[in-house]
Parts: C-alpha cells; sequence; structure tokens
C-alpha cells in the first residue's frame, strides 16, 4: 500500500474542487447563503439552559453515583423537614449575608435588632400572583410541621436579645448537642468569624447569614420561591438598616448575574466583526491594485459568520439545548478560524497569475486543501474529546463549537473559494479594485504588474528576511534555547496552578455577588458543612465489636486535619448508646435485649426513633422491608478550615483514601461534592489532553504527511504549547477550572492550526536544502500566521471585562497565541532546517 495515497487522493479532490468553484463560482456562492438563510429560521426556537447549577456538576462518575446513591436511599423530604445537616446537594435557598457596618464585632444590641429586622422584613415579603398574594409560610421549606427557622432568630425569639448579650444563654460552635434531649442546633451556618471563649462558647462574631429555602420536590413551590426571593431582593435593596449591611445571594442570583454579564458581550459582536472586516481587508491589502484583495477581507469574516448562523441554527433544528457561555462562541470562531482564509489567500498569491483562474484553484486547493483540512480535523477532534466531559456545561459548548468548526470548514471551500475564484477573474481582467467599482482607467498599475512578477511585500520579509535571520546557526541556538526557557517555566507554573473556581471573584468588583461571596470564604469556612461517612453494608449493629469498628473508623476521619473533634459528629449509634444509659430507657427500653440483633433493631426503630427529638437520626438507617436488618447508615463528621477550593479537593481525596482502606464499603459524600468534583474531574481530564492529543495529531498528519518524525515534532510543538500556556495562567493568576477548561479545549484546537500549515509547507517544499525549504514555507505561510495571530489576539481583546470567566477566556486566547505564533514561526522552521541539515550531511559524506 502507498502510504502517500491519502494525501494524493486529497490533492486529487480538492484540484477537482478547485477546479469546478474556478468554473462556477457563484453556485458556491449562493449556496452556502441559503443553506444559512433556512438554518437561521430555527434560531427563533433555540432553547437557552437557565439552570446554572445543573449544567457546570457532572452527570456521571464516582461523585455522581454517590450523590445518587444518597438521594435515593436516605429520604430526604423537604416538604416535611429541612435539615441543612443532611442535605444530599445544594437545595434551592436564599442567603442573606450580614456585617455590622465600618466592620467589627457583631455581638451588640443594635446589630441584633437589625437582625430580627431583617427576618421580619424578609418573612413579611408577599408575591402577588394570580389574584393572590403569597407569602413565605405559603412556599417555606418545614422543619417538625413548621417553617424552617434559622436557629439563630430562633434563640433569640425564645430566649431574647438581652439573654444573649449577658451571656446567660450561651451557644456552642459549630453545633450545639445536647446529648440529653438528643436535640441539636446548627449554628456553623449562621455565624462566621467566630470568636470562642475559654469554654469554647461563643464569645463574639463577624458575620452572620440566615437562610430560607423551600421544598426542592415541588416544582410550583419552585418556581414561587424564585419569584419571591426577586422581591426580597428589590425590597432588601430599598431599605437602609442603620447598623448593618445586607447582601443577598443565591443560585437564582447567581445565574442571572452570569447571563447579564454573558448578554452583555452581544452588542460587542458589531464591534468584532466591524474590527475583523477592517483588519482582513488591510491585511489583504497588497503593493499591486490588481493583487489586492480587500473584498476577500471582508469575504473572510461573512463566510465564519454563516457558518455560526448555520451551526446554531442546525443545533436548535435538532433539539440540542444552549448554554449562555455560547455567547462567546462567534467571538471565538470569528477571531480564530479565518487563519484558513488568510492560508488560502497566500497560496492564491504565490499561484501565476499568467494561468487561468481555474488552474490557479487547482494549484491553490491542492496546496492549501490539505493544510486546512489537517487543522480543521484536529481541531474537531479536540472539540470531539471535549464531548466525552462528565460536564454537561462542557458537552454542550462542544457540541456547539464542533458544529461551528465544520461549517467553518465547508464555508472556507465553497463560500469563500466562490469569492476567490470572483476576485481571480477581477484579477485576470486586469481590473483594479477600484476600477471594479469605479470603471476609472488605472493602465500604468495593470502595465507594472503585467511586465513582473511581483513579490508581496510582507510575504518576501518572512521568506527573506526572518528566514535569512534563522538559518544562522547562533540564531538557531537562540531561538532552542528561548524554546527550553519558554518550556521550564511553563512546566514549574503548570505544577503551582491553583485548582477550583474563584467565586468571589466570578463578578464585577461592587457587586452584590461578588461581596456576599466574600464574605462567605472571609467568614464561614472555618465549620463549612458536613462530609456523609456512609456504611454501604448490612451489618449487626448489635456486635459490640460492628460498634468498636465504626468508632475506630469514625476517629479516623476525625483525625483529618480538616475534620472537626469528636464532640461535633453526629451519630445515631452514638446517640442510641447515650440513650441506652438514660434512666428513661430503663423502663421505655426494658424488655429489649440489646445485644440480641432483633432487639436492638426494634428497641431503635419503636423506642428511639419515635423520640420527637430523635425523628431526624431515623432519616440515617436504612431498614430492609420487614425490619430485620440495617441496610444502610450514615454518620457526619463536620468540616474545618476548607477555606479554598484547593483544600476542599485535596481533604475529599484523602477522606475517599481513608474509605478505600476500610474493611467494610464506605461512601464519603457532602452537600458541596458536586462542586468540589469539577477541581478533581479537570485536572484528570488536562493530563489526558496532553497524552490523546499527542497521539491524535501525530496520526493524523502521519495520515496525510507520511513523516513520522516532522509529525511527532508538531505533536511536541502543540503539547508544549498547551503546557506554555497552563504555566503562564499560573502567573497570570487563571485557575484551572471549568471556565478554563473549556479554553484549554480550545487551546488544543488553536494549537494545532499555524505548526501544522508551517510544517506541511516545509515538508513539501520542492527545495533541495534545508535552509532553502525554510525560506520558502515561511514567504508561503509566515505572514498569514502573523495575520491569524494578530486577528485573534486583538480581536478577542474586544471581549474583554474584569468579570472573571471573561477575562480568563481573552487571557487564555491571547496566551495561546502567541505561544503557538512562536513555535510557528521560530521553533518550527529552525528544528526542522537543523534536523534536515543535519540529514543533508550525511547523505554528502
Amino acid at each position: 500500500m502507498n502510504i502517500h495515497c491519502i494525501r494524493q487522493n486529497l490533492c486529487f479532490i480538492y484540484k477537482r474542487l478547485g477546479n469546478v468553484i474556478g468554473r462556477h463560482p457563484y453556485y458556491f456562492i449562493s449556496i452556502p447563503l441559503l443553506l444559512s438563510a433556512c438554518l437561521s429560521s430555527f434560531l427563533a426556537r433555540i432553547s437557552t439552559s437557565e439552570d446554572y447549577y445543573d449544567v457546570v456538576v457532572a452527570d456521571s462518575g464516582k461523585i455522581f453515583n454517590t450523590k445518587v446513591f444518597v438521594e435515593s436511599t436516605f429520604s430526604y423530604n423537604s416538604e416535611e423537614f429541612s435539615d441543612q445537616l443532611r442535605a444530599p446537594d445544594v437545595i434551592n435557598s436564599l442567603l442573606v449575608y450580614i456585617t455590622k457596618k465600618g466592620g467589627g464585632h457583631m455581638f451588640d444590641k443594635n446589630v441584633l435588632s437589625d437582625v430580627r429586622l431583617i427576618d421580619e422584613v424578609i418573612q413579611n415579603v408577599t408575591l402577588d400572583k394570580d389574584d393572590k398574594q403569597i407569602h413565605h409560610l405559603d412556599i417555606c421549606a418545614l422543619s417538625n410541621n413548621k417553617c424552617f427557622q434559622n436557629p439563630i432568630i430562633e434563640v433569640m425569639s425564645e430566649v431574647g436579645v438581652n439573654s444573649l448579650l449577658q451571656k446567660r444563654k450561651k451557644l456552642k460552635f459549630p453545633i450545639d448537642i445536647d446529648l440529653l434531649s438528643f436535640t441539636y442546633k446548627i449554628y456553623f451556618a449562621n455565624l462566621g468569624g467566630v470568636i470562642l471563649d475559654n469554654d469554647d462558647f461563643i464569645d463574639n462574631f463577624n458575620a452572620m447569614m440566615l437562610y430560607y429555602s423551600t421544598d426542592n420536590k415541588n416544582e410550583e413551590k419552585k418556581k414561587l420561591f424564585d419569584e419571591w426571593s426577586l422581591e426580597v431582593y428589590d425590597t432588601i435593596q430599598k431599605y437602609d438598616f442603620t447598623h448593618v449591611n445586607v447582601f443577598p445571594n443565591s443560585q437564582l442570583f447567581i445565574q442571572k448575574e452570569f447571563g447579564n454579564q454573558l448578554n452583555g458581550t452581544k452588542p460587542k459582536i458589531g464591534g468584532l466583526v466591524a474590527f475583523m472586516i477592517i483588519f482582513s481587508i488591510l491585511f489583504c491589502m497588497s503593493n499591486s491594485w490588481v493583487r489586492s484583495k480587500p473584498v476577500l477581507g471582508a469575504s473572510s469574516v461573512v463566510s465564519a459568520g454563516l457558518a455560526v448562523v448555520s451551526a446554531f441554527g442546525l443545533m436548535s433544528a435538532l433539539g440540542i439545548k444552549n448554554i449562555s457561555w455560547n455567547a462567546t462562541i462567534p467571538y471565538l470562531v470569528l477571531v480564530t478560524e479565518i487563519d484558513d482564509a488568510f492560508v488560502l489567500i497566500g497560496c492564491w498569491r504565490v499561484t501565476n497569475s499568467k494561468q487561468k483562474v481555474e488552474k490557479r484553484m487547482e494549484v491553490t486547493y491542492c496546496e492549501a486543501g490539505i493544510s486546512i483540512t489537517l487543522t480543521s480535523l484536529t481541531n474537531f477532534i479536540s472539540y470531539c474529546i471535549g464531548m466525552m466531559s462528565p460536564f454537561p456545561f462542557i458537552r454542550i459548548f462542544c457540541y456547539y463549537t464542533a458544529t461551528c468548526i465544520v461549517f467553518t470548514f465547508l464555508y472556507q471551500i465553497t463560500f469563500f473559494g466562490g469569492c476567490l475564484a470572483l476576485s481571480g477573474y477581477r484579477e485576470e481582467g486586469d481590473i483594479s479594485f477600484l476600477e471594479y467599482f469605479t470603471q476609472e482607467d488605472f493602465e500604468e498599475t495593470i502595465r507594472t504588474n503585467n511586465e513582473i512578477e511581483e513579490k508581496e511585500a510582507l510575504m518576501a520579509f518572512f521568506g527573506d528576511v526572518l528566514a535569512k535571520i534563522l538559518s544562522h546557526p547562533i540564531v538557531k541556538i537562540i531561538v532552542l534555547f528561548i524554546y527550553v526557557i519558554n518550556l521550564s517555566v511553563g512546566i514549574w507554573g503548570a505544577h503551582s496552578i491553583t485548582h477550583g473556581i474563584k467565586f468571589e471573584h466570578l463578578f464585577p468588583k461592587g457587586s452584590v455577588i461578588r461581596e456576599s461571596s466574600r464574605i462567605r470564604f472571609t467568614y464561614f469556612t472555618d465549620y463549612a458543612f458536613p462530609f456523609h461517612i456512609i456504611i454501604n453494608k448490612t451489618l449487626d449493629y448489635s456486635d459490640i465489636k460492628v460498634q468498636e469498628f465504626i468508632e475506630n473508623l469514625l476517629q479516623k476521619f476525625e483525625q483529618h486535619p480538616h475534620m472537626a473533634e469528636e464532640q461535633y459528629t453526629v451519630s445515631w449509634l452514638k446517640f442510641y448508646k447515650e440513650f441506652q444509659n438514660n434512666p428513661v430507657a430503663k423502663f421505655s427500653l426494658g424488655g429489649y435485649n440489646m445485644s440480641n440483633k432483633q432487639d436492638f433493631i426494634d428497641g431503635l426503630r419503636n423506642v428511639f426513633f419515635k423520640l420527637h427529638a430523635a425523628k431526624s437520626l431515623s432519616n440515617d438507617v436504612v431498614f430492609n422491608s420487614n425490619g430485620t436488618d440495617i441496610l444502610y447508615s450514615r454518620f457526619f463528621v463536620m468540616g474545618k478550615n476548607l477555606n479554598s477550593s484547593q483544600t476542599e479537593r485535596d481533604t475529599l481525596k484523602e477522606l475517599w483514601e481513608i474509605a478505600e482502606k476500610s474493611e467494610i464499603p464506605v461512601l464519603v459524600h457532602s452537600i458541596k461534592s458536586s462542586i468540589i468534583n469539577q477541581g478533581i474531574i479537570i485536572e484528570h481530564t488536562i493530563y489526558q489532553l496532553f497524552w490523546i492529543t499527542a497521539v491524535l495529531i501525530t496520526i493524523v498528519f502521519f495520515s496525510m504527511v507520511p513523516n513520522l518524525l516532522v509529525a511527532i515534532i508538531v505533536a511536541i510543538s502543540v503539547v508544549s504549547s498547551i503546557i506554555e500556556t497552563l504555566g503562564y495562567m499560573s502567573l497570570w493568576g487563571i485557575n484551572v477550572d471549568i471556565f478554563s477548561m473549556m479554553n484549554l479545549i480550545l487551546c488544543v484546537g488553536f494549537s494545532v492550526n499555524y505548526p501544522c500549515h508551517m510544517s506541511y509547507a516545509y515538508i513539501m517544499s520542492s527545495r533541495k536544502s534545508a535552509n532553502e525549504k525554510m525560506r520558502e514555507s515561511l514567504y508561503r505561510i509566515g505572514f498569514s500566521v502573523i495575520q491569524g495571530s494578530l486577528s485573534t489576539g486583538l480581536g478577542i481583546l474586544i471581549l474583554y471585562s474584569d468579570v472573571y470567566f471573561l477575562s480568563t477566556f481573552v487571557k487564555i486566547v491571547v496566551l495561546i497565541a502567541v505561544e503557538t505564533t512562536f513555535h510557528a514561526l521560530f521553533f518550527i522552521p529552525v528544528i526542522l532546517s537543523t534536523i534536515f541539515s543535519v540529514f543533508e550531511k550525511r547523505l554528502n559524506i
């Protein structure tokens, strides 16, 4: 089998296509326009997912399966009770953060009075709906058949503010557990920045958070609660409390703020289109009016725009949901995908202008077609890798972007090809750009063009000046040295990069959402949330050895540096054993033998769990259908000092290790597991990107250009670009999170473009010597690389904002544009010319 057959067949196909387009350009312009018009009619039906949380958490994998197991195994009916300790996932709630004006401690009568007033205001907010007034009582989550009340408000109502101030009533933190009544109050959610006295009672605190939730399983209540929350937000903003600052927050507010920020980018598309058109027109001008291609500059932008419209229309027609982040895709396509059009123009310019348009189109398509196919295919593959992500957010983004890549490729070789052919006919008829519209005589310019085949000035700079500089041995050493230093910095930075979303930086400075997030991370991370320790096996809990095993297991978790002490662990087994020693139990459990399995279970079900105070504990044990076995049980260990995404991620992984070493199956879960999971999955995904990308690029490049050495060099260049981008991300203060991960997937595709174009041009050069090959490849591709890099780097700056996810997007695109330009213009030519010159010397010997 001839290993060159793929490239030869592709070249033959592209020659035929180029010839057909050259003879019938209007068909290839009109058909894409009609297709775009048809597909654009579906844009009105496009459905955008509004649930921010559901699309940013994984819907498969270990944590997802654990969450599903917890939700299906341990009942959490928010219509009957609301328990922050036992919530399996983030629930629909309104959080109101409160700080003292001017800062400082909040254990003050005036401050606490304002806090009670805030709660009263919120409780009294009503929503007018269908001629009814909806009160908080109508939509609230229930606890013991009444609206859930914040523990701190409940205490202030029961004993009064003065009792707290005078320390007649003392509060334990983070959980106040009463082993006599088996009740507990959770204060870690209400109080932040807590200062304890010598007896570990609350002495003072610096922030408060009031919590309001609804029945998550009732869709009608959820919708009403969302509308009520917006009313609360508006009402709170109207008040000017004397002693406190108030910052409401909820998933709904975050979602709306997130959507508003992305919607704010849409008007900028017009500015980007105008910039790209002007930029492309300027860079398509030449030192000859006849050879200038200003219309093609505008056509390249129009082609990309039509591709975006068609792709979104097709996705809508197929019923694939849209997400807010897809608002960035038009920018992405416009600034990164028109570089293939520049390659086509570059290849056209080096053809013989005395030949017929059909022939010139054949030569252009044969040379540029394979190069464009290589880059488009690798771009498409990179987004296909993203489609395998467990995050719906990333999958949907990759569905849309991959479709845009396909349409961009098709429109570049059809619509833009037709425009290129028409421009060729104008050039063939010796009609300058201005004459084409004004019919004025430019005979002198035409004569000059016919007498001499002029080189393009900017193209000649790369072929003559830059190639000559890079041919010098010392310059080659300097370039390789810069590459090594650059890669070393990238590796160092990649190892020190921070993982996880900076929630407090997601939104602009001064916004209510940002300030509430700052308060949360500043004051509410000492005791953030509990971890569910789930025994996933049927055990005989009446056995003393089993009880000792459970105690030892919990101690291992409690000894972790980011877990709270034993006294803050909530254990139904510990409470049940305490109850057995209670004088009341001697009467109520008088007929039960606690060392007998069935008596142990019957006493638990029929006596202990019937106590009003222990009712919530009944949700921690799952019995079989006839009540003879305990199938599953769970315990709660309190997290401590989880003050960063990195700490949360590392803690969860270390708790998993403890669970895996257990002799019996143990699961670990928390309310934030799905969020923490982002960092864990993203870390693995990025590592996979390296080797998957390298292997796929090598295979794709080698299949079309059967030179294994060059294919490996291209793969090395691409992987180096990704590593270097990661490293400089770290130095620029960018975390590895779900937003940067999508941009890194972009990096995989984008970083392939220029090295592929340059390597293909080098290996296909007919020149004999290594330096001459470099000279010709730089002449043909160098200017196109600069055009693409500048259009990408400058164009994306239009999107820049102080909003974290938008600034991250811009910074990463700029970084990868710079890195790939360096590799394409300097590293690839130098390394290829060096290697080929060695082969030359050996052949001469």
